[in-house]
């Protein structure tokens, strides 16, 4: 009997180095080509350099900004490879998050408090109550960029492990429910602040009065964000998690609440009362001594507690890790299963010990962003889709429909929502509001596709900690993918896109507001 040839898997990890050579190999390749003369003329040019529009914060007015591709193939290429190496991966951000919230969440975890309160639901509740909760706490957690990842998808896979389902499928739902909800909330967040600036700017080439507020985009993106919750939640229910191991472990343990854990639950309940209200009391202007998370240089509220240098933003994993450690803690006193401080020390370190293998892929996956961050081949790509776009003469539904997919298509090569905002804004939003467009509703349907083309790019940052945590929780022998890893995502790119558009396009056809006083057209 011949036996079944074995199915060849590469590691995500060899596939980053890969990607890394083929990005180094493609800058030299791209930026030669634009060398190329023939005549006078360099036929080639478009493939290694651009042009597009920024606004001058001061002067307000048009600035024209020139940007080449940068060949890592020469001497100073390769220079910036290894002489930034070490820095591109101290200083990447999933790497720092991830370790601090870790603390916190081992506390909460290894002290019981987390299972407690899971297994603290009536026993008949259903288990998309759980993926839902998961769900819509991903999306609110956007509110502050990135966080949602390095606390969710952890704890997602502890909630769904406790419940005796495969974490994998908890891990999808907090992944998909961070990445796909990013542009949408049910309140203001840092995304929010950014993109009405850009807005606001760009709206004032065409009129200088219009202003983009924070709220502009409010009523579209509560139901948005309802629309995305209920539709993941079915999405995760019943196309993912049936095609999933059912649980990882068979277990008869009975896990039953009793005094030593009610106590725990108090103590704990009582002291992250008490930290939280002193967090609280530091985002509160005014009082003695109070404000000190704000950035009191900024103009306006929202803007001193969630602007970019605002000590709440920055500080907010430390924050949060900080309340699920005091959380943890006091819990692990009451319940008596802490009795020292060689315990939480104990239960720390054997928490971060499991993360060996998504450190190693941090490396390879910082590396990787980072020098095709330097080529400049995202930002060229994003380039020639704006002017596309310029020199289409199209209007009205078509081009939104043609802006939503290639806002899509930028961002698998350039996820940075505010940097790509800040290039497209000036040409895209007088092009709208040409069209009868308010630049609300531009910014809205950015946001839409922004939020669904972070679930399909390998260059989203925080993509290593789901692919990562995706591997520690599995159980079979074969390695988890990066094609494997999309594959579980595309059900929710294709009908999250889909839910987006249909959306965008209802508001659009019927005039609805999108936000006080704000419709879709002028």
């Amino acid at each position: 009997m011949r036996r079944k040839k074995e199915k060849k898997v590469i590691s995500p990890i060899t596939v980053f180095f890969i990607l890394i050579v083929i990005t180094i190999v493609l800058s030299a390749v791209l930026s030669g080509l634009g060398k190329i003369q023939i005549g006078n003329n360099y036929p080639f040019s478009f493939l290694s350099q651009g042009n597009y529009n920024t606004i001058n914060s001061v002067t307000g007015e048009l600035e024209n900004q020139i940007v080449e591709v940068n060949s890592l193939l020469n001497r100073s290429g390769i220079q910036y490879i290894i002489g930034n190496a070490l820095n591109n991966f101290i200083t990447f951000s999933p790497l720092s998050m991830l370790l601090i919230m870790l603390i916190g969440l081992a506390v909460a975890e290894k002290s019981g408090l987390i299972k407690t309160l899971t297994l603290s639901f009536n026993p008949r509740t259903p288990n998309y109550v759980f993926t839902m909760l998961i769900m819509l706490f991903s999306v609110i957690l956007t509110i502050s960029s990135d966080i949602g990842y390095v606390i969710m998808i952890p704890l997602a896979a502890l909630i769904f492990m406790i419940n005796k389902r495969n974490p994998l499928g908890g891990i999808i739902a907090a992944f998909a429910g961070v990445a796909g909800g990013y542009g949408i909330n049910l309140m203001f967040g840092s995304l929010d602040i950014a993109l009405s600036n850009y807005s606001t700017t760009a709206a004032a080439l065409l009129d200088p009065k219009y202003n983009v507020g924070l709220s502009g985009n409010i009523f579209f993106m509560v139901i948005a964000t309802i629309c995305l919750v209920i539709i993941g939640t079915i999405i995760t229910e019943k196309m993912v998690i049936p095609k999933l191991p059912s649980r990882l472990e068979e277990t008869d343990e009975l896990f039953i609440v009793e005094k030593n854990e009610k106590r725990g639950v108090i103590f704990s309940c009582i002291a992250s009362l008490f930290v939280v209200l002193i967090f609280l009391y530091m985002i509160i202007p005014g009082l003695p001594f109070s404000g000190l998370l704000l950035d009191t240089t900024a103009t306006g509220y929202m803007n001193q507690l969630l602007g970019s240098n605002s000590y709440f933003q920055q500080g907010l994993v430390v924050t949060l890790s900080a309340i699920l450690f005091v959380a943890g803690l006091f819990y692990g006193i009451g319940a008596k299963t802490i009795k020292s401080d060689k315990t939480v020390v104990n239960y720390i370190t054997s928490s971060l010990n499991s993360i060996g293998y998504i450190i190693v892929l941090i490396f390879f996956a910082s590396e990787f962003i980072a020098i095709f961050k330097q080529t400049n081949i995202g930002t060229i790509i994003n380039v020639w889709l704006i002017n596309i776009l310029k020199m289409g003469n199209i209007s009205g539904l078509p081009l939104i429909i043609i802006f939503f997919i290639f806002v899509i298509l930028g961002n698998i090569v350039l996820p940075s929502p505010n940097i790509k905002w800040s290039m497209m804004a000036p040409s895209i939003v007088p092009l709208f509001m040409q069209s009868n467009m308010t630049p609300e509703f531009t910014q809205m349907i950015y946001r839409s596709a922004l939020s669904v083309g972070n679930l399909v790019t390998p260059l989203l940052a925080f993509y290593c900690v789901y692919l990562g945590y995706l591997q520690i929780y599995n159980k079979k022998e074969d390695t988890i993918t990066i094609g494997t890893s999309f594959k579980y995502i595309r059900p929710y790119f294709l009908i999250f896109s889909l839910m987006f558009l249909l959306l965008i396009v209802i508001w659009y056809i019927i005039g609805a507001p999108i936000g006080p006083g704000v419709g879709p057209t002028l």
